[in-house]
């Protein structure tokens, strides 16, 4: 009579077991990176703000996008920044106006040099 007994906690670890089992690879899923070319570029944008007072950076790159400027030089310092950021990779910057066209765009060739 036990047998039908450690049948079923069998089945029962079988079935908890193998929920498990996909848990985790869902999770590991998750937590994997996802797959980059080996090529990568940082695309970054600068737009006038809408209070007129400067201009934002914004960039998936940027941990606290976006990041605002002002003054006179506000669009050289944000094209300094982006460019200083990704210095060992590509990046492309653009340039946009109040009506939303790219009115320039600037691309740099990163340096990274592999030993």
């Amino acid at each position: 009579m036990e047998a039908p007994a450690a049948s079923q906690q069998t089945k029962t670890f079988l079935h908890y077991y193998a929920s498990l089992e996909s848990f985790l690879k869902a999770k590991w899923q998750m937590m994997r990176r996802p797959k980059r070319s080996t090529i990568r570029t940082d695309v970054y944008e600068i737009r006038p703000r809408a209070d007129k007072h400067g201009v934002d950076l914004v960039g998936d790159a940027l941990p606290y996008s976006p990041m605002w400027y002002r003054g006179p030089k506000a669009i050289t310092d944000a094209i300094d920044h982006a460019k200083f950021f990704s210095r060992s990779h590509d990046a492309v910057v653009r340039i946009y106006d109040r009506a939303g066209n790219v009115i320039e765009t600037h691309e740099q060739a990163g340096e990274f040099k592999k030993l």
